[in-house]
């Protein structure tokens, strides 16, 4: 297989490779931009062999494909075929292939029946008589396409959106809420709608969407994470008592000094659903540098690498600590953030993270 497949020619040659890598298979292109008449045309025509039968090919391409875009796909794909005489040609299977393809449209295209194929040698084939499927992750780069809307600025919007979830809101209300630009915004939703995960309604500055499907969004949340390196922490010793009385410190030395925080994983955890008899560490997210320096002075916190009482996850922007709840003076992020924080916490942190789903996220 190429080592880069960056371009449609070096995909296409990708997926004949790798069709004629199955036992008893072979495969070529036969035509390009096939036209349908009126129908239109699609990408390519492959005429292949695959366990030993006969099998004509119908392909789309894409760079990054996501529910919405196989289903347009699907349709073309489903058009071009029903419009093919059908006197002496071979089994016609449908097929998508892309430089990444995301699990619920791979979930979308095997229901449909139709094959795909992406640049980390994933392969379905539903073919009459004969079954292929190789799952693989996508390479790392695309991966990080598939996953982009999970971290920055189209982070906060996704958390200002899952605490609506039952609301319809338009770009404006939900880029007041999150402190993220409009673009950003309305790029996030438009990314939100080709996974399917949103309806949307009206149009131009009066489109609204609503949340449809916030479990999949934060399963797909969860599986990204898994995929990437945990958040930096600074772990210090506090002088305190329990972990209650900590965050109440904390509090006070945030305030105290100006600083803006939100006290996130067990520690928030337990304060938003309670779960276990005490907590004992406390996390919280803060501005790098000077603005934390001047809170952790407060609380004489000493930098430690074990017996750490105290870890501060670096905040890239100030906005990112605006969506916070109060609770009994105490700044906590919002419930859904604390879930996800809670994924890379250790010893009893994965249940705490089911408990505050099921308790506080409701999905």
């Amino acid at each position: 297989m190429p080592t880069s497949l960056e371009s449609e020619p070096a995909l296409i040659d990708a997926f004949v490779e790798a069709i004629a890598a199955v036992p008893d298979s072979d495969a070529h292109v036969a035509a390009r931009e096939a036209a349908a008449g009126p129908q239109g045309e699609i990408d390519y025509v492959v005429d292949a062999h695959v366990a030993g039968k006969p099998l004509v090919m119908l392909v789309e391409v894409k760079q990054t494909a996501f529910p919405r875009d196989v289903r347009d796909a699907v349709w073309r794909l489903r058009n071009f075929q029903a419009h093919q005489r059908p006197e002496g040609r071979k089994p016609m299977v449908a097929f998508v292939i892309a430089q990444a393809i995301s699990p619920g449209a791979r979930e979308v295209l095997r229901s449909e029946g139709v094959g795909y194929f992406d640049s980390g040698g994933s392969l379905f084939v539903p073919t009459p008589g004969a079954f292929v499927l190789i799952d693989r992750p996508p390479p790392k780069n695309k991966a990080r396409a598939l996953g982009s809307i999970f971290h920055g600025r189209k982070a906060q919007v996704l958390v200002a959106l899952f605490e609506r979830r039952d609301q319809w809101v338009s770009v404006k209300e939900l880029a007041d809420a999150s402190g993220v630009s409009p673009p950003t915004t309305s790029q996030t939703l438009t990314e939100l709608e080709r996974r399917d995960w949103v309806q949307a309604r009206g149009s131009g500055p009066a489109k609204e969407r609503r949340l449809t499907e916030p479990a999949a969004m934060v399963d797909a949340w969860v599986r990204y994470l898994g995929t990437q390196k945990p958040p930096r922490r600074q772990r210090y010793y506090v002088p305190s008592g329990d972990g209650g009385d900590l965050t109440w410190r904390l509090a006070r030395a945030c305030d105290e000094t100006g600083v803006t925080y939100a006290i996130t994983g067990e520690a928030a955890a337990q304060l938003y659903a309670p779960y276990l008899s005490d907590v004992s560490q406390v996390t919280c997210r803060m501005l790098a540098g000077a603005e934390a320096g001047r809170a952790l002075a407060r609380l004489d916190a000493r930098r430690v690498d074990q017996g750490w009482n105290l870890a501060v996850l670096e905040a890239a922007a100030l906005t990112e600590l605006s969506q916070a709840e109060t609770l009994d003076e105490r700044r906590l992020a919002k419930p859904l953030q604390v879930f996800l924080d809670l994924q890379n916490g250790s010893g009893r942190a994965k249940e705490m993270a089911e408990h505050l789903r099921r308790e506080r996220l409701a999905i």
